[in-house]
């Protein structure tokens, strides 16, 4: 069985978490001596296995639809953020970012959060899009639309796993 954080949805809902976990709450401790202890461990991810779908009798639609509402929810007040996690093949870097398109082609998306922190992230055929709630294609966004763009980092390359507008 594949684990839920090794797919592209494990990826998007780990980089909004990180959003809405709020990371830059812990750049502002920079310089201070709370930025020299330890992080405390993480809390373990929820398991939405097809076994724990099936323990509280949701549909697999149903338990995605779940999945969707928690990642707008916690995509909802974060900016960008930066995380790595655990997955069956070593470890992945997850990033996320909410922001204003600043560019947009067919194979890369930049944005600028209202902090002034600016990304470019490279898209490919696997990058999903969402706008209004339902899929998406690359010619529904346009520069100047505000976004959450979910990525994974590899050797210094964002590659954007989802492109959201967060309005839908």
């Amino acid at each position: 069985m594949r684990s839920f954080l090794t797919g592209r949805i494990g990826a998007g809902v780990a980089a909004a978490g990180l959003l809405g976990l709020g990371l830059g709450v812990g750049l502002g401790f920079s310089g201070t001596a709370a930025s020299a202890a330890p992080a405390a461990p993480a809390a373990p991810a929820a398991d939405t296995s097809s076994a724990a779908r099936s323990v509280h009798g949701d549909h697999p639609r149903l338990a995605e639809a779940r999945l969707r509402l928690r990642e707008s929810r916690l995509a909802g007040h974060g900016l960008h953020g930066e995380a790595t996690i655990k997955t069956d093949r070593g470890y992945q870097v997850v990033d996320g970012q909410r922001g204003t398109i600043t560019t947009i082609t067919a194979t890369s998306i930049s944005l600028i959060s209202e902090d002034g922190f600016a990304a470019t992230y490279v898209i490919n055929d696997d990058t999903r899009f969402r706008a209004d709630g339902k899929a998406a294609k690359i010619a529904d966004f346009h520069q100047g639309a505000e976004v959450v763009v979910g990525a994974t980092v590899a050797d210094g390359t964002r590659t954007a796993t989802s492109v959201t507008d967060p309005k839908g």
